[in-house]
């Protein structure tokens, strides 16, 4: 499921992402399941302390959301965020916040339907930091 949620990663990484995640306090991983105990899809959110656009910290920020295809176009997407708002809510968040590749206008269009409003459209860059040694 996280292929299809984080596609442009390799398997690798997802692997080891996968450790730390299961390692961390501040990484939360959750099938999303019905009455029978179906498996529907999967919710992965993190605490960050810092988020563009929030003035609280922590931040719940809603790291990856799947719902199989099957199950999608049920309002079941909708019922998720409801129900990880409020997770946010007993764990003590204020502010929930995520975010999508800019190509992935489905999502950006699912977001704003729920009632997500968008902050910023960035591009992100990277580079490891190796030791001179």
């Amino acid at each position: 499921m996280r292929e299809e949620v984080y596609s442009s990663l390799d398997d690798e990484f997802h692997e080891k992402e996968m450790k730390q995640i299961f390692k961390s306090s501040d990484w939360f991983c959750y099938f999303l399941m019905n009455e029978n105990n179906q498996i529907l899809g999967l919710a992965e959110l993190s605490s960050r302390n810092i988020v563009d656009g929030c003035l609280s910290s922590p931040v719940a920020y809603l790291e990856g959301l799947y719902l199989k295809e099957k199950y999608q176009d049920m309002g079941l997407g909708r019922q998720a965020i409801e129900a990880i708002k409020i997770w946010c809510k007993e764990q003590g968040f204020t502010e929930l916040c995520m975010d999508t590749e800019l190509a992935n206008v489905k999502a950006q269009k699912f977001f704003r339907t729920v009632g997500l409003q968008e902050t910023y459209r960035i591009v992100q860059f990277h580079t490891r930091i190796d030791s001179t040694e």
